[in-house]
């Protein structure tokens, strides 16, 4: 499946939809199940290929809104971790159009609920409050985590010392031993 065909896909079924409905759906947008290059079983395991990324790296989660950049002005809010290799992997996302406390409380739980009620060890966002608000009503026992990108930003624009901020950036992103860490 195309990644946008995936993320659609999500988005619906986390909605509630089912995926007999979504297919149905996705080959009416596409002109006909003729013009479809997938199938419903290529749904089933598009689903469960990301309830299994999510088993095996959801231990620390990442979520983030990208603010009213498509063509409907809605925030698409990405939910995602690293794999063994670095990479990328996307587990979840959702078109937003009001954000407020209880649509991020409602976007957890229903990740909590496609994700078979695993919830992550650490969860890392940028700060926003909403977000904050939302982890610590949904996932309970996780740890709550600033974006390293931010925070580097964060001292970069708001501390006037280059030297500084190349320690800074060199001591968060640094693979030390604890009193390695604490001497820096």
């Amino acid at each position: 499946m195309a990644e946008a065909d995936a993320s659609q896909m999500n988005n619906m079924k986390d909605a509630g939809i089912s995926t007999p409905h979504i297919y149905a759906m996705l080959a009416n947008q596409a002109g006909g199940y003729e013009n479809v290059n997938y199938t419903l079983r290529d749904m089933y395991n598009e689903i469960s290929r990301s309830q299994l990324d999510y088993e095996i790296f959801g231990d620390v989660l990442a979520f983030d809104a990208i603010y009213k950049k498509n063509k409907y002005l809605c925030s698409v809010v990405v939910f995602f971790g690293v794999n063994h290799h670095n990479q990328t992997v996307v587990f979840g996302s959702a078109l937003v159009t009001d954000e407020n406390k209880e649509v991020y409380v409602w976007l957890l739980q229903q990740l909590l609920a496609a994700m078979k009620g695993k919830t992550p060890i650490s969860v890392i966002t940028d700060g926003a409050s909403l977000m904050k608000f939302a982890i610590e009503a949904v996932f309970l026992n996780s740890h709550h985590r600033l974006c390293a990108w931010h925070l580097i930003r964060n001292a970069t624009s708001n501390v006037g010392n280059p030297k500084f901020t190349s320690m800074f950036k060199k001591c968060m992103l640094g693979d030390y031993e604890i009193s390695v860490f604490e001497q820096k």
